[in-house]
């Protein structure tokens, strides 16, 4: 029986049981070298900052709790302090421990105003104590003023007030190029300029300039050209996107008007550091005035003897106006064109009326008494065959010599009779060349008695009345 009990119970070997026995010395050992050394790690010296009543010390120390620290520099609290973190707290490498009476700070995020109490003073403790992390790239002011995010943990002063302005990412378009921006400016204008694109006049910004940045925008850029726009004697040097040069000009309020052009002219495509001149056209009418003569027309009037006249209407001269049509750019005289005559007042006609009344009447002559029809008032000369170097042939065939008259055949017909006092009666025969006057009457003469003449005299032109009478005779 007790052989088959020993058979049963299966016997460890002594030295496995030896073996066993080592490997858990040695684990035993590995723990308590390990927890040596982690009470050993605990305990190292920790550096630290230690706020008393705004005062701020470093101190280096191998406390292990915040209680431990205080304790450890003999700091009582006074009964109302707040002390951050707790007591409780474990000490850790770059904490700062504050103590003291907790205030008030403004927190502004993004514009969202938080009153926050915290017995912290520097910005970074007390964004640290809120929970609020930071970007190198966010933008902080402090009390006012604005300071890196590298400088938070070490700004000397209380903070009373902290304003933050989380960067984000906006898009700017180039005239089709894009590229991304990480910014902290509230407004286009702003994020443009910390990237270095200035905004000239004429370029179109969308959103405005003054538009508030939102994360993801896209800001389009469209730049404008330079140009040189010379008018009215003004030289305006401005930047436009217009795309020909009458649109340039009407975005700077430059009308043409009237004759008006612009060099190029206005269909013109707008180039880069274009020079536009405006030319200013005028034109002036300059008028000179001449006048008219008036006409005199003459109307038969039986009522009137022969060779009497009457103004029975006046006669008054018109007025005509020569237009000049002067052309002047920028002032400058270029042409002047006659742009026609005008009639400003026409003339009247000056009416006369003639007689045709014929009355006969008697003149005494050395021959007895002779009928006449007409007196006319003629210069008298006299010529005989010798003035004309023995010529003594006439104009009508007939012989020069006394009796024979020389006159102008449209004012006495040949062969009309006429008495000339202290010459006698005389036969139109002769004529001459020109005279100063058509009334004038050459005496004719033989050689042996030719008398002088030259003198004015009435001349009477005898009976009888030819069928046609000239009643009407020329002018002197």
């Amino acid at each position: 029986m007790s052989q088959e009990s020993d058979l049963s119970t299966p016997r460890i070997p002594w030295r496995t049981a030896l073996f066993a026995a080592f490997v858990c010395l040695i684990l035993a050992f590995a723990l308590i070298v390990g927890l040596m050394r982690l009470t050993q790690r605990e305990h190292l010296p920790q550096t630290v900052a230690l706020q008393i009543d705004g005062q701020i010390e470093t101190v280096i120390s191998t406390a292990s709790t915040v209680g431990d620290l205080l304790d450890e520099r003999g700091i009582i609290p006074p009964p109302n302090a707040v002390i951050a973190p707790p007591l409780n707290s474990a000490l850790s490498e770059g904490m700062t421990i504050a103590v003291g009476i907790e205030r008030a700070v403004r927190i502004t995020r993004n514009g969202n105003l938080t009153l926050f109490r915290t017995v912290y003073d520097r910005p970074l403790d007390i964004l640290d104590s809120m929970g609020i992390l930071l970007d190198p790239r966010d933008a902080v002011q402090v009390n006012g003023i604005s300071v890196p995010v590298s400088d938070l943990a070490t700004y000397p002063l209380p903070a009373t007030e902290i304003t933050i302005r989380e960067s984000f990412r906006v898009f700017i378009d180039q005239e089709g190029v894009i590229t991304s921006h990480q910014t902290t400016a509230f407004t286009v204008s702003e994020a443009l300029s910390e990237v270095n694109i200035p905004i000239f006049l004429g370029d179109t910004i969308i959103p405005d300039p003054t538009a508030l940045l939102t994360p993801d925008l896209t800001i389009v850029v469209r730049r404008s050209v330079p140009i040189t726009i010379r008018a009215d004697g003004i030289v305006t040097q401005t930047r436009t996107q217009a795309s020909t040069v009458s649109l340039a000009l009407a975005q700077l309020g430059i009308t043409l008007n009237g004759l008006d052009y612009s060099l190029p002219p206005e269909a013109s495509p707008i180039q880069s550091d274009l020079e536009i001149q405006v030319v200013r056209v005028t034109e002036i009418i300059e008028s000179i005035e001449s006048p008219i003569a008036f006409e005199t027309v003459y109307q038969a009037d039986d009522a009137l003897e022969l060779d009497q006249r009457q103004v029975i209407q006046a006669g008054v001269d018109g007025i005509e106006q020569l237009n000049t049509r002067i052309r002047l750019e920028d002032g400058v005289e270029v042409s002047r064109v006659e742009d026609g005559v005008t009639v400003v007042r026409a003339p009247v006609n000056q009416v006369i009326a003639y007689g045709t009344k014929i009355v006969i009447r008697t003149v005494d002559t050395p021959d007895g008494p002779r009928e006449y029809w007409r007196v006319l008032r003629m210069y008298a000369t006299s010529y005989h065959p010798a003035a004309l170097g023995g010529d003594n042939i006439t104009a009508t065939g007939r012989r020069l010599t006394k009796g024979i008259v020389a006159i102008d055949p449209r004012v006495i017909p040949y062969n009309t009779e006429v008495y000339v006092p202290n010459y006698g009666i005389g036969t139109a025969a002769d004529t001459g060349g020109p005279r100063s006057t058509r009334y004038w009457i050459d005496l004719g003469y033989d050689d042996e008695n030719w008398v002088s003449w030259s003198r004015w005299i009435d001349v009477y032109v005898l009976t009888p009345v030819p069928p046609e009478v000239q009643y009407l005779l020329p002018a002197r």
